[in-house]
């Protein structure tokens, strides 16, 4: 971001914090698109993410004070996001089930090049794959990976073990590569 973006970001969150509300409309204009991805994430319909979007919005602004500006604002309100989106999921959502790690079985990796086959593919054909992945295994990979939580602290968040969510992640990558390995092959024939 230029330093003129970051100036100005800056006025509005201070503007936020004064509770102006042209700075929340600046704040949440330049945040509407990329906010409403990462809730897509989460959930099962456009009109889930645009909630949770409202919602994570709401804590956003009424908790704007607790911003330290020494860090960055987008990744605080991304983590304020993705918590507004968990609540969502806990609250209005249907029950996500987890399996305890020790109840399943592992899988066996396939061997073929993915990242050959991913470049053959388009944003939004990976993203539809991610959004078929359960919801349990979804939530757990989307904080994981995109979101960037440890295991310790998805197991916090979703009171599951650091296995149960490294088993999630991994059931999760090897869906996918099946799925690509799938769609490779019949993009070949």
């Amino acid at each position: 971001m230029s330093e003129r973006k970051n100036n100005e970001l800056a006025r509005w969150v201070e503007g936020c914090k004064e509770g102006s509300r042209r700075a929340q409309h600046k704040l949440f204009k330049h945040f509407y698109s990329p906010m409403l991805r990462l809730c897509s994430r989460y959930a099962d319909s456009t009109d889930e993410a645009e909630d949770m979007l409202s919602e994570g919005f709401m804590k956003v602004f009424s908790n704007i004070g607790k911003y330290e500006t020494s860090g960055s604002f987008e990744s605080w309100m991304k983590r304020v996001m993705v918590n507004a989106a968990l609540d969502h999921r806990r609250k209005y959502g249907a029950k996500v089930g987890f399996t305890d790690i020790d109840e399943v079985a592992e899988s066996t990796a396939m061997g073929y090049d993915v990242n050959s086959a991913l470049a053959r593919m388009d944003a939004s054909e990976v993203m539809a794959m991610i959004q078929q992945l359960p919801p349990a295994t979804r939530t757990v990979f989307n904080l994981f990976v995109f979101d960037g939580f440890s295991h310790a602290e998805i197991a916090q968040q979703l009171g599951i073990t650091e296995n149960t969510s490294a088993w999630h992640v991994n059931a999760a990558r090897t869906r996918l590569k099946n799925e690509i390995y799938k769609r490779n092959n019949d993009r070949s024939v």
